[in-house]
């Protein structure tokens, strides 16, 4: 990557150069389409001046086969073209376990996070799953979900080795906390959020969590709501629907299952997030890290930010 000290670039070209260099953090190229939708800017840019300026960057940009990235890291090109068949096959798999899961009709969303959700996974890697649930139903229906999951023997263990294609619900909340993320009012959390495959939902869910996080739009003005994946759904017949709300989603059940499985999850915790409303289940702060880097990156091409 070429060093730039106090190179001087215009508010527009300095957006396409931050975007490629977040990107570049993970060795992913992105084609134009999502160079556009995930956007660093502080301003909205017209479309005409973006594509104008995509093009006066050859000197530092390159491009190939639809994909662009920072001059002198086309190999990264050729890595994400062999990756296509994987995320399809992983995306497949994520729709088959939201179908199942859907069942649960305390469940209000579901969606891919992670590595899947940006389309840059290996053969090894397993699927991240953000799940939404009704008020007071988090840690039973956290159990249904391991349930189902395991039942179905692709379930994520923490101490697990071999992963690949299994599900990590390591993020999940209800209903009252859509607005928990804006505590972290940063370009990774924008991303994070924007990036988000839907797969399932109810009452709206998935529009009511992207308004609430409107703010996103500060880093990404150019952020939307993604297409839902189509997945074969089975939301189960009303008799088993009826004997899960009133047999085992009440406040009861609710209060024993969250002291059971808090104490077991503080046996093991590092840095994840153990609330009555929320569990982000990361054993590791990616979000410093990459924020960190992000600056560095930045510094070496002279640009300035905030992020």
């Amino acid at each position: 990557m070429p060093r730039l000290i106090f190179q001087k670039f215009s508010p527009v070209r300095r957006a396409i150069l931050t975007t490629l260099l977040y990107s570049d953090i993970f060795s992913f190229p992105l084609t134009k389409d999502e160079l556009w939708k995930y956007l660093i800017s502080e301003k909205k840019i017209p479309q005409n001046e973006f594509d104008k300026n995509v093009q006066s960057l050859k000197k530092y940009i390159a491009s190939k086969d639809g994909y662009y990235c920072l001059r002198g890291r086309e190999k990264i090109i050729t890595q994400r073209i062999k990756q296509l068949a994987e995320v399809q096959k992983k995306v497949r798999r994520a729709c088959f376990a939201a179908s199942k899961l859907a069942v649960i009709p305390s469940v209000l969303f579901i969606g891919i996070t992670g590595g899947l959700a940006a389309g840059n996974v290996d053969a090894d890697d397993d699927i991240d799953f953000v799940i939404i649930t009704k008020k007071g139903t988090l840690f039973m229906t956290r159990l249904l979900v391991l349930i189902i999951l395991e039942s179905l023997r692709i379930r994520r263990f923490r101490s697990q080795k071999k992963t690949a294609n299994t599900i990590c619900t390591n993020l999940l909340f209800d209903e009252t906390v859509l607005d928990w993320f804006v505590k972290y009012n940063d370009v990774y959390t924008a991303r994070e959020i924007a990036q988000i495959l839907p797969l399932f939902e109810r009452d709206a869910m998935y529009r009511r969590f992207f308004r609430t996080n409107n703010w996103i739009r500060h880093f990404l003005p150019n952020a939307s709501r993604q297409a839902f994946i189509q997945c074969n759904q089975n939301m189960g017949n009303k008799k088993n629907k009826f004997f899960i709300e009133k047999c085992i989603l009440n406040r009861f059940t609710e209060a024993g299952s969250r002291m059971v499985q808090i104490g077991i999850m503080k046996k093991h915790q590092t840095r994840e997030v153990l609330q009555r409303h929320m569990l982000a289940l990361h054993p590791y702060d990616y979000r410093t890290k990459v924020l960190s880097q992000l600056r560095l990156k930045m510094r070496e091409f002279g640009l300035l930010t905030k992020f």
